[in-house]
Formats: C-alpha cells, structure tokens, sequence
C-alpha cells in the first residue's frame, strides 16, 4: 500500500511519516528529497520535473509498502499509485514555531547565512505563513486539496496540535478502521 502524508510545512509530515513507517514496518521517503537538489543548505534548488517524476515513480515501483512524506502536488503521475491519503493541519502559529525551531535544530541557522539563502528561507516563511490563502502553484491548502480531489483514494485527516503519542493513537486507531473497512469491501 502507498501511503501518502501531506499538509502545511510544520504539520509534522516528516516526523509522523518516519514513526507511522516504523509502526507498520514500512519504507518512508520524503518527497522534498526527490524534488530539490541535495545543497547545503537545503532547498536552494529544484530538480527539474522530469528528473523527480522519474525518481519518486522508481521509489514507488521498488517498495510494495511505502509511506511517501510531503507534497506530491507537482508530480501528479503519482497520484494514481496512492492508496491513501494522510492529511495534517495545525494552526499557523504552531506550524511557524515549529518550522523555525526546525531550521535551528538542523544546524541550517538561515537567517545567518549569506543573503541568498535568507532569501530563499523568508520566501519559504511567508509562503508557510499564508498556506492557507495562497492560489499559487506551491505547497498551499489548494494546490493539496487538488490532490485530493485528483487521487482515488480515502483521507483520514489529522489535527497535529497536540502531543505527538496522542497524534500517533490516533492515526493508527483510524488505519485499524481503514484496514477493516478494506476488509469488507476490497473497493472502498
């Protein structure tokens, strides 16, 4: 099964993705890895489509049971591979502190780098900051819902405002009733 993991920047894709992939034994990749270059810091360039689109499509050809963390919105050839769709939300506030906390723990400090990369990590602030606002062909609550809408697949959608043990029981009591449901009827 393809799981898919998605929300705002500072949902917690990447985290839930890893422990939920533990959980279940499953294979988790991070969809940002496929789409930009790998550069120090990170996230200063973009693959180009063809290349990530081809990357992703090999990850998901190669793993039966694979959870696929962050936005696919750019690469809708996957959309047909996807089983299930987890959607995270919290409240910007919570998503900001936690996507700068981020940036800190992970030692890319990028207010303190060259103009550049402060740049680039603004942009990437206000875009988080105005997810839910945003038209734009980016990470935002539309371009994710269009997903949605594109994909054959269930949503279980997850509110991350609230202690990560709680998160997880509850995403697994809901895959539990998913599985039964599967059970049931092989078509749902």
């Amino acid at each position: 099964m393809i799981i898919h993991i998605m929300g705002a920047s500072g949902t917690g894709t990447t985290s839930i993705g890893a422990a939920l992939a533990k959980a279940l034994s499953y294979n988790v990749i991070e969809s940002d890895f496929y789409k930009w270059k790998q550069t120090v810091p990170a996230f200063q360039e973009m693959r180009p489509l063809e290349e990530s689109n081809a990357l992703l499509l090999e990850q998901i050809e190669k793993n039966k049971n694979l959870i696929i963390a962050g936005s696919l919105h750019a690469n809708p050839v996957t959309f047909a591979y996807i089983d299930l769709i987890i959607y995270l939300y919290a409240p910007t506030r919570v998503r900001m502190r936690r996507i700068k906390r981020r940036d800190k723990l992970m030692g890319y400090n990028s207010m303190k780098q060259d103009e550049s990369v402060r740049r680039n990590f603004k942009d990437f602030l206000w875009c988080a900051k105005n997810y839910d606002n945003l038209a734009f062909d980016g990470r935002s609550k539309l371009s994710q819902e269009y997903v949605i809408s594109s994909c054959n697949a269930p949503v279980i959608r997850i509110n991350t405002n609230k202690k990560f043990d709680k998160i997880m029981k509850e995403l697994l009591t809901d895959l539990k009733s998913f599985e039964k449901l599967k059970q049931l009827n092989p078509n749902a």
